[in-house]
């Protein structure tokens, strides 16, 4: 009995071993050394963390752990434990009690609400930087296509930056230079799916649609501008689907 006993406690332990062995595994390839931008650790920490989560570098379902973040960034437990709890306000984390935290699955009603959202600011937004000074505007959109083009093989990251860049000038180009934070802040299971789509061919037509805007812009053309933004914005559910039957486990089910 005693010698059973012992096995099931070793059995046991290899088993933790192997869980946190393969925790460990997918941290280490997701998350990098902290990059120190400025401020605080908290805010380091959760900023990796956001980024390797809309990225899908951590996928849907992976199991996180405090102690193990801790270790991967050489900090305490403490920003480990508070980035965790703004994660989870966002809706990237499910941390019950006795439970493994994992990283949530992508949300189709967040994909929805996000592109409703995006569509009522940035076509606004458009429309006045229009109004104001569309010959800067298109300075300014010139020049993001151009990087675009350039970085249509590089990583999904570096060119998800630019397109982000793109969107972002618009709200700054209106004047209200508050808008883009919000959206941000709002479309976190957009961007989940957005790098999931980032094909050669999809990259291939974000740059075709921002060109159309740029173009529309340039001649301006405020209500062709605006059609073409809510097309461009709209596009993303025209992927959907296969998206969803590439990686069934990565949304949740409605």
């Amino acid at each position: 009995m005693l010698d059973k006993k012992r096995s099931q406690s070793r059995n046991h332990l290899n088993f933790f071993e192997l869980v946190r062995g393969n925790i460990m595994h997918v941290l280490t390839s997701a998350l990098g050394p902290l990059q120190n931008a400025g401020g605080s650790t908290t805010d380091l920490v959760f900023n990796a963390l956001y980024s390797a989560v809309i990225s899908v570098q951590l996928p849907p379902g992976t199991k996180v752990s405090e102690a193990e973040c801790a270790k991967q960034f050489d900090v305490s437990r403490q920003p480990v434990r508070d980035a965790f709890f703004r994660l989870s306000n966002l809706g990237f984390l499910s941390i019950r009690p006795q439970r493994p935290t994992l990283i949530t699955q992508i949300s189709l009603r967040a994909i929805h609400d996000a592109v409703f959202t995006r569509t009522a600011l940035e076509v606004e937004c458009l429309r006045l930087a229009m109004s104001d000074n569309p010959a800067h505007l298109a300075r300014d959109m010139q020049a993001n296509v151009a990087a675009q083009e350039l970085a249509l093989k590089a990583d999904s990251t570096t060119f998800h930056a630019i397109d982000e860049a793109f969107h972002e000038l618009i709200c700054m180009a209106s004047g209200h230079d508050h808008i883009w934070p919000l959206i941000r802040e709002q479309k976190g299971h957009l961007d989940r799916l957005r790098f999931l789509s980032l094909s050669q061919d999809r990259r291939q037509d974000v740059i075709e649609e921002h060109r159309k805007i740029l173009m529309a812009v340039m001649n301006n053309e405020t209500a062709k501008a605006e059609k073409i933004l809510r097309l461009h914005i709209a596009a993303i559910k025209d992927v959907l689907p296969a998206i969803i039957v590439r990686f069934p486990d990565y949304f949740e089910v409605v």
